[in-house]
């Protein structure tokens, strides 16, 4: 196994590695080449191309300038419509642009505006289990954030309908399904032993039960009527605007699954690392309760006064700067493409490494310093706009961007306005780098009520 680098006009490097330490820890085989070789570098995976680049201008050019010509991988694309269909995430063309242009509509800042009560009211149920486990010992924090934001996304997806043990069953099928595809993607050779043994239908099947709950939502939504100012209602009552077609059933049981795995993972893993930073950083925690109490006092929140936690957003962007949520994301070429240099021969894959940009030296100094404040831009000048980019970029950026930062200030807040907090062992937790950078292990952590 060979890897080579090419960096704009560079010579090309030979050198070696183990390809199963690529399996294991890739992020660690990513870092090690990116500060031997600089921010793009690339190998051979078998016999295909790869180029991975956390340089923010290659970013650019990929995800937006001519992002036309990248398309999701095939191989993350066919293990995906295995298991979730074809649909939002996993579509190109025109067909992708009319998806995105119908669902936009449950995402934009006034739609989020009717959603708040619903959010509210998760948020209030969430405190109160929080707060009983909260006084019994150590809350392992990952698995709180899993509880709130799989009920906040679930209730903007089906309103207020959608019951707790369907919630439930949807949460362990999305972790266990998501599990296996994972393991089909770093390891494509036992897929067809997995086929011989029944180890593929014994997911299809679990997928299977998930598409059920939802046909069965849609049927009900359309006998009853019931406007939650839920997302899917948009579905059922907006045609395509270029046809005049409503989205089919088997359409909205796609989206609405995507949205929900897609949805539910990202606000999860952010918020959960947000938590981490936070216990090494009581100053800041400080910091917030402050700007919390002065924004919202003793009146209700309203989706105005949530922008208005500059401080908070800060604390939250500089996590996600630290901790991306999706640590790499992955293009294929469609045709020949240069850039900077760069030649990209059709059919390379290209791996936006976005842990990669968010750690580079050339844009953020001191990358592994947690300083909020690089996101105040009434006192720093903005980056490079690729060198932030926890939800993607250009325009497959994450529709759902706006709803997760509401989510994780709703939660973030909500915490730390009524706690400090603290791990409950005083050790580092590392980074599993699955489709997204999970912490390593269970993150146990001491909640102390601030009026204690």
């Amino acid at each position: 196994m060979s890897e080579y680098l090419k960096m704009k006009q560079v010579p090309i490097i030979e050198t070696v590695f183990d390809i199963q330490d690529l399996v294991n820890n890739p992020v660690g085989v990513f870092e090690k080449y990116r500060k031997k070789y600089g921010s793009t570098f690339s190998f051979r995976f078998g016999v295909n191309k790869t180029i991975v680049t956390g340089d923010p201008e290659v970013l650019k050019h990929v995800l937006k300038d001519n992002n036309a010509n990248y398309h999701k991988s095939h191989i993350q694309v066919k293990r995906f419509v295995e298991f979730q269909g074809i649909g939002l995430t996993n579509s190109h063309g025109d067909y992708w642009f009319r998806q995105r242009r119908l669902l936009s509509m449950g995402f934009s800042p006034s739609h989020l505006k009717k959603l708040l009560p619903l959010q509210l009211q998760v948020l209030k149920d969430f405190m109160t289990n929080f707060d009983t486990a909260a006084k019994k010992g150590p809350v392992e924090i990952h698995q709180q954030m899993v509880h709130f934001t799989l009920r906040a996304v679930g209730k903007s997806l089906f309103g207020s309908e959608l019951k707790e043990v369907e919630l439930e069953k949807f949460a362990h099928a999305i972790e266990d399904i998501q599990a296996f595809i994972t393991k089909q993607v770093v390891k494509p050779f036992l897929i067809p032993w997995y086929k011989i043994s029944g180890e593929s239908k014994k997911y299809q099947d679990l997928r299977k039960e998930g598409d059920q709950i939802i046909i069965d939502y849609v049927n009900q939504r359309r006998k009853s009527g019931i406007d939650d100012g839920d997302i899917l209602k948009i579905m059922l009552n907006n045609p395509y605007k270029d046809t005049g077609e409503y989205m089919s059933d088997e359409r909205v049981m796609v989206e609405i699954l995507q949205l929900l795995v897609a949805g539910n993972e990202t606000s999860t893993t952010a918020a959960t690392w947000t938590f981490y930073t936070l216990a090494q950083y009581p100053e800041h925690v400080l910091k917030m309760r402050k700007e919390i109490n002065s924004v919202f006092g003793d009146e209700h929140v309203d989706y105005g006064k949530l922008r208005q936690l500059e401080f908070t957003l800060q604390v939250i962007n500089e996590s996600m700067r630290l901790n991306p949520p999706f640590w790499m994301i992955d293009r294929e070429a469609q045709g020949d493409d240069e850039i900077n240099g760069i030649k990209i021969p059709k059919g390379t894959t290209v791996i936006p490494y976005i842990l990669g940009a968010h750690h580079n030296e050339e844009y953020w100094p001191d990358p592994k310093k947690f300083d909020p404040s690089r996101f105040d831009f009434t006192k720093n000048k903005k980056n490079h706009p690729f060198a932030h980019i926890p939800f993607g970029g250009g325009p497959r950026v994450c529709i759902g961007q706006n709803m997760a930062q509401m989510q994780m200030l709703l939660v973030v807040s909500a915490i730390v306005r009524n706690y400090d907090f603290k791990l409950t062992e005083d050790k580092p937790i590392g980074w599993k780098a699955m489709m997204l950078l999970r912490p390593d292990g269970p993150m146990y952590m001491d909640f102390i009520p601030v009026d204690s």
